[in-house]
């Protein structure tokens, strides 16, 4: 092989691994503070990558970490009342084996917090403001939040653990996993499947399509609307109300005792009624193929109402 021939091929093997280098420098890192007044709302956008949330005593947001590969520069200006973070990327890209943005960022306990991103996943702790979590295919991870928390994702899980306030989890097609949540929670799912182990004492469960299992013994007000889902509910012995309904779903409340309650149940078209809590049988209409109950067991201070549309209806004592 001439000189030439290895000039030129010695020229394209260093072009090649310079833009090799070039790519696996291109993370640039960040590390940025900046102070702020109790009225400053923080709102994040991030579209891949980790993100992780942690508050601290301090009235400063701190953002430290890696941009993504493909970042086109790092926001983090006040504006009035808002302090804004994002990493801003390109419009249109194609980098599915990138890792995106590697962020840690902490924040007062009490400040107003939204965030944003598409397959990003947000890992959150100990805030105790106004929060807003939204992400599309990403997974959120919250341990110890008050101050009303709302969660939101399409396609991802949220798991939570501790929440504390007027709680909302939401999600289309992901799980949620709560665990001892306290106050007053929704959960709302399309297709995707919900377990509880919730402290909460007001408990709102609206799902379509999937599994619940849910142990609400802390519990003084449930209601369930299911569509072709089956349902798994867990009962105190001592509650005010529970309203459970379903179509194209069985409802199974297991009681940790006999609870003191009025129940009133509805098979409707299609559906059947198993009581496991006394020797009250449910009454066939003449015409229709429809069951119904009604009875009550101690002092019947609680409200029970169940309704079906081509499910089962079983109580149980545990």
């Amino acid at each position: 092989m001439s000189n030439v021939n290895l000039t030129k091929t010695s020229l394209l093997v260093s072009t090649f691994f310079l833009g090799l280098m070039g790519t696996v420098c291109a993370a640039e890192s960040v590390d940025k503070q900046l102070s702020i007044g109790s009225g400053t709302q923080l709102q994040i956008k991030i579209q891949r990558g980790e993100v992780q949330i942690q508050s601290w005593d301090k009235n400063e947001v701190s953002v430290t970490g890696t941009l993504d590969e493909l970042s086109e520069g790092f926001i983090f200006e006040q504006k009035g009342n808002s302090l804004n973070i994002e990493d801003k990327m390109p419009q249109r890209y194609n980098g599915n084996d990138n890792d995106g943005s590697k962020l840690t960022i902490k924040v007062p306990k009490t400040v107003k917090l939204s965030a944003d991103t598409i397959s990003a996943n947000l890992q959150i702790t100990q805030t105790q403001g106004e929060l807003d979590l939204n992400t599309v295919s990403g997974n959120i991870i919250a341990d110890a939040l008050s101050g009303n928390p709302s969660l939101h994702t399409v396609s991802g899980d949220i798991t939570t653990q501790g929440l504390d306030g007027k709680i909302l989890l939401d999600t289309v097609s992901g799980k949620i996993n709560d665990t001892e949540s306290k106050g007053e929670i929704k959960y709302r799912l399309v297709s995707g499947d919900l377990n509880s182990q919730t402290l909460a004492e007001k408990v709102k469960v609206e799902q379509v399509s999937g599994e619940v299992a849910a142990n609400v013994s802390a519990a003084k007000d449930i209601t369930l609307r299911t569509v072709s889902g089956d349902s798994q509910i867990s009962l105190a012995k001592t509650f005010d109300r529970a309203n459970l309904e379903s179509v194209s779903g069985d409802i199974t409340v297991t009681f940790a005792a006999m609870p003191d309650a009025s129940f009133d149940l509805n098979g409707g078209p299609g559906g059947k009624i198993k009581n496991g809590l006394s020797q009250d049988v449910p009454q066939k209409q003449k015409y229709v193929s429809n069951e119904s109950l009604s009875f009550q067991t101690g002092t019947g201070s609680a409200d029970v109402r169940m309704n079906t549309v081509s499910g089962n209806l079983s109580l149980k004592q545990g």
